[in-house]
């Protein structure tokens, strides 16, 4: 391929940068929430779990898994049984963070509530009318609320 044009070091846009990283995670998730883009939030939310459970090496199930259950012990403790046989770091990690960064959705069974409809609640159990089915549904307002909590105390750390 054919070079465009030469740019300077400097003006380069380095995302990894302590001073751009954790300023612009916070950034979008909150104009996503801001806006009401919960879904899209939720993804955004899920590949940043994804990256600081990485930090500088590869990502893979087993450093999400254990990053979450350190640092979002209520809800895996809440999603705990969910699934029979799995965690709660498990199923984050297979009903959410797959499905939305695969299906961009939770997968079957699994969904995302507003804290109204949760009453404060970090996971609830619908049940839909006329059915026998259950739906897990995950408090979106909550998670954004103490992801941004983490992002600030990663920020923190890094400094």
């Amino acid at each position: 391929m054919k070079i465009t044009k030469k740019i300077a070091s400097n003006d380069i846009y380095k995302i990894k940068d302590s001073g751009n990283f954790y300023p612009t995670i916070r950034r979008e998730v909150q104009v996503l929430y801001d806006n009401r883009c919960y879904t899209t939030c939720t993804v955004v939310i899920m590949c940043c779990l994804d990256a600081f459970a990485a930090d500088k090496g590869e990502a893979g199930r087993s450093k999400f898994e254990s990053f979450v259950q350190k640092n979002f012990l209520a809800l895996c403790k809440c999603l705990d049984g969910t699934v029979p046989g799995k965690t709660g770091a498990e199923v984050l990690y297979d009903k959410y963070r797959n499905g939305f960064a695969h299906l961009f959705s939770p997968k079957s069974d699994f969904a995302i509530a507003q804290d109204s409809e949760l009453d404060g609640r970090f996971v609830g159990r619908f049940e839909v009318e006329g059915t026998r089915r259950i739906i897990v549904a995950l408090n979106v307002d909550r998670l954004i609320r103490e992801f941004l909590e983490l992002v600030n105390r990663l920020e923190q750390v890094e400094v």
